[in-house]
């Protein structure tokens, strides 16, 4: 949202979510982060989960003339939207969070997904100048040479990393209080994804990263927004 607000200048901002608990957190994200402007969503919308029915939700968010959307959901929900969005002639900026299975939406939406705005919370993990991402990339041809390499493998990846950080430092018989407390230790913790996405974990923080890497779809890839 800060990017959105402060770098591209974006005021009037919509939310489409879907009618379930990932759904209603995404905008009371969206919503905190505006509130910290003075500002709140110009209008949002839902839609019944893990379905296509969202000609209801595009029409009330559209009739706000936002300059940008949210949209939240796996690809298959997303990818109607963007289908139905564009069969109206409708292109705002539409952006999502890495939830949504960035390769299945190009994949299942095709051309729609271009200009799409997607934030992730690894790098592309098609840059192996990047530590972790030549780890990952390594250890998948080892032991699974046939799987595709995706943001959500590598996602996985980079959990199972933070997984043993955690266990390692629980100590040789690792309890399940033991593991919460080595991963609550994690404070600055470098990764190999870059000086931007250190972790910082304590009792009252979880989510691990402070940022994210906006990546936009250009040419049926994600790339770097700043390319």
């Amino acid at each position: 949202m800060e990017g959105l607000w402060g770098t591209l200048g974006y005021k009037k901002i919509g939310v489409i979510y879907p009618e379930d608990p990932f759904g209603a957190a995404v905008l009371e994200g969206v919503k905190t982060a505006l509130k910290t402007h003075g500002a709140e969503p110009v209008a949002t919308a839902s839609y019944p989960r893990q379905t296509a029915q969202v000609g209801g939700a595009i029409d009330t968010v559209r009739a706000a003339d936002p300059e940008a959307v949210v949209l939240v959901g796996p690809a298959n929900t997303v990818a109607p939207i963007l289908r139905q969005a564009h069969a109206k002639s409708w292109k705002p900026l539409f952006l999502t969070v890495s939830f949504v299975g960035t390769d299945d939406l190009i994949q299942e939406a095709g051309a729609d997904a271009e200009g799409m705005v997607v934030t992730q919370v690894v790098p592309p993990y098609y840059l192996t100048e990047n530590k972790t991402v030549a780890l990952y990339r390594r250890t998948l041809g080892k032991y699974y040479p046939s799987a595709q390499r995706n943001f959500v493998s590598l996602e996985g990846f980079v959990d199972a990393m933070v997984l043993m950080e955690g266990l390692q430092k629980a100590g040789k018989e690792p309890t399940r209080e033991g593991l919460i407390r080595g991963i609550e230790s994690l404070h600055e913790f470098d990764i190999g994804l870059g000086p931007k996405l250190k972790l910082n974990y304590s009792a009252k923080e979880h989510k691990g990263f402070d940022n994210v890497i906006p990546t936009v779809v250009r040419g049926g890839r994600a790339v770097p927004f700043t390319d």
